[in-house]
């Protein structure tokens, strides 16, 4: 790995700790100066290279030995990921579930009592934005579980105040109508049956609930102040036509925009995240189903192949349909897909080429919880499938959704082991074992670990704004290589080589770059400026000379 000089080292450090000790009032990307933030005789502070972390909460850190993850675990974790250059957290649900993922509600507005209480959401939120972060909260709303009162009070009943809140196929409220998947009655974690019903987004009443629940949680106190609040939402499952049934349709014009409308009336900068269910490239979504960001499923897909073309083609179709004020997160892994270390646990310069690639790429890069330190894990198939076969297909995620390795062994204090609870629901070995290397104990201190590489990226956001804000243009693609360069406004223009090819690949330069000082990856310095031989599997770096 290339070392920065004494004086470029000391002054990428500086600026990822300074960046996140006096970060300016939390904004969220494309958020205009009010009157109050305005500049007044000096230029304002440049804006934190945005990277965002993916919690899954009740994996992430437990802090009273319940073996939960919770949100002071999460409290007490702010400064880890300060060091990691964090800017916001996505969280998964917070809210009450008989789901050990939290993504079907017993009540909207609840915290499960496994994660704290409201006191400890707003401790949380405001220890965030006094650091200068955000936080996001994820949102599936198109179902209930069937706890729900909406549920538990509409069904036979078509007197309740709710009968119109749940889809029926008749007018006794005797017949439930199964969208996902076509069913109503599943086999989740551990080995017990629950249900999910659909909600009825057509109906005006359960529109307006809605648009008065996000609100709330952007101001829980309501009194116009949202620096008490969430700062963005990730729109789990997002359709028009919900789960393509003919059932509930038009629902980005009859739902979400008007929903989308009434959160930006009372906070224009609120941003919204579709994950967009065909895992393409989004662009319904952010016209028609009017998000502010998709997620960066090509790139995705792309980077966990290692195709350099794949890559290429994601990068300039991305560029196609992304207009003024949208975006995407960059992820190369999340709670639904295999870890990316688990077809390269033992290759770590792929692991390495991965987090160059997803926080170099452009747009905003989101980690997932633990791939900063390579965890591994891939959602179980065959054997192992069929030993969770009674906890059903929740169940086969469990390995993808593991406790976070803050030290080497799995009991360790901190760790929330909640999938040991009892040791027969999930009797399939850790995805990480103890002396793996993969905890942050044994990475914290060693210069070449993966975890100390995500924070040299982050440091070179940190100082360079093409990479933390640029635009992202390629420059080549030749069978394993992709070269982009990534310039901003302010006029630093920064080039970028990722190998994907197991194989040392020479590198050509268009006559009109003019390569400058190397600033990642291990030193390939040579005579001729317009020439290079990039190693395999590595992500090299250069300034741009004007």
């Amino acid at each position: 790995m290339l070392k920065p000089g004494r004086s470029l080292f000391a002054a990428m450090m500086s600026a990822l700790i300074l960046g996140a000790c006096n970060a300016p009032a939390p904004t969220v990307p494309n958020e205009q100066p009010t009157e109050d933030t305005a500049v007044t005789g000096t230029a304002p502070a440049p804006a934190p290279a945005p990277l965002f972390y993916h919690i899954f909460v009740r994996s992430f850190r437990d802090s009273n030995g319940d073996r939960q993850g919770d949100l002071r675990g999460i409290i007490n974790s702010l400064d880890y990921l300060q060091e990691l250059g964090v800017t916001g957290i996505l969280l998964t649900p917070l809210y009450p579930s008989q789901f050990y993922h939290n993504y079907f509600a017993d009540d909207f507005y609840g915290i499960d009592a496994e994660f704290g209480d409201m006191d400890d959401y707003l401790e949380l939120v405001e220890e965030l934005h006094r650091r200068g972060m955000v936080i996001y909260l994820d949102q599936e709303i198109q179902y209930v579980s069937g706890n729900h009162e909406w549920f538990t009070s509409s069904s036979n009943n078509p007197s309740s105040d709710y009968r119109n809140f749940v889809v029926y196929a008749d007018d006794e409220n005797a017949m439930p109508v199964a969208t996902l998947f076509g069913k109503t009655e599943f086999d989740v974690w551990p080995a017990q049956k629950q249900y999910i019903y659909t909600v009825n987004m057509l109906d005006p009443d359960v529109r307006d609930y809605f648009s008065e629940y996000l609100l709330f949680w952007m101001d829980p106190n309501g009194d116009g102040d949202f620096s008490d609040g969430v700062d963005g939402y990730r729109i789990d499952h997002m359709m028009d036509d919900l789960d393509n049934a003919g059932v509930l349709t038009g629902l980005f014009q009859e739902f979400w925009g008007p929903i989308f409308d009434d959160l930006r009336a009372a906070r224009p900068q609120i941003d919204i995240i579709a994950e967009q269910y065909d895992w393409g490239y989004g662009e319904q979504f952010l016209t028609a189903g009017g998000t502010d960001k998709v997620f960066g499923f090509p790139i995705w897909n792309s980077v966990n192949a290692l195709d350099a073309a794949a890559l290429d083609d994601a990068v300039r179709n991305t560029n196609q349909i992304m207009t003024a004020g949208k975006g995407q997160f960059v992820f190369i892994e999340n709670h639904d897909t295999n870890r990316f270390a688990h077809a390269f646990a033992e290759e770590p310069e792929i692991l390495k080429l991965g987090a160059a690639v997803n926080l170099l790429i452009g747009w905003t890069p989101i980690i997932y919880y633990g791939q900063e330190i390579g965890m591994t894990g891939a959602k179980a198939e065959g054997p192992e499938a069929e030993v969770l076969a009674a906890s059903g297909d929740d169940a086969r995620d469990i390995p993808v959704r593991q406790a976070f390795r803050w030290s080497p062994a799995e009991d360790a204090a901190g760790h929330a082991i909640w999938y040991r609870e009892p040791a027969s629901a999930y009797p399939l070995a850790d995805s990480n074992q103890a002396g793996d290397g993969r905890s942050v104990s044994e990475q914290d201190s060693d210069p070449e670990s993966l975890l100390n590489y995500y924070r040299e990226l982050s440091a070179l956001r940190a100082v360079y704004p093409a990479l933390a804000h640029g635009q992202t243009e390629i420059v080549a693609q030749e069978d394993g290589l992709v070269v982009i360069k990534r310039h901003a406004d302010q006029g630093d223009a920064i080039l970028v080589a990722f190998n994907f090819s197991g194989d040392n690949t020479a590198l050509a330069l268009p006559a009109d770059i003019k390569r400058g000082p190397q600033i990642l990856g291990p030193d390939i310095s040579q005579a001729d400026a317009t020439q290079a031989t990039i190693p395999a599997y590595a992500a090299i770096a250069w300034e741009i000379l004007d």
